[in-house]
């Protein structure tokens, strides 16, 4: 599961990438929020607008990425891709 939605985090990077024409490499150490983020909050807010919308055709499921909770948690689940990915993991499995 955690790849498939890995997959799909790339894939929204990459699509706010061209949509707002942005520069930067998508790896395991891409800081997508905070100091040294790829991206500014415009950007960012397009980018999980799609990764919702990703996320909620491939597991029939909606989800607020954004939210109290996750600002609340020790580290923060939008440092990086693999951050995010396990938030979601997470998201998912409260939702059943």
């Amino acid at each position: 599961m955690k790849e498939k939605i890995k997959a799909l985090v790339i894939d929204s990077l990459n699509e706010s990438k061209e949509t707002n024409n942005l520069d930067f490499e998508i790896n395991d150490e891409t800081i997508l929020l905070g100091e040294n983020a790829v991206m500014d909050s415009f950007d960012f807010v397009s980018f999980v607008s799609t990764l919702e919308e990703k996320i909620a055709d491939a597991f029939g499921k909606s989800i607020t990425v954004v939210s109290e909770k996750a600002f609340s948690k020790k580290y923060s689940p939008f440092k990086t891709i693999d951050r995010i990915s396990d938030y979601i993991i997470e998201l998912l499995n409260e939702a059943e």
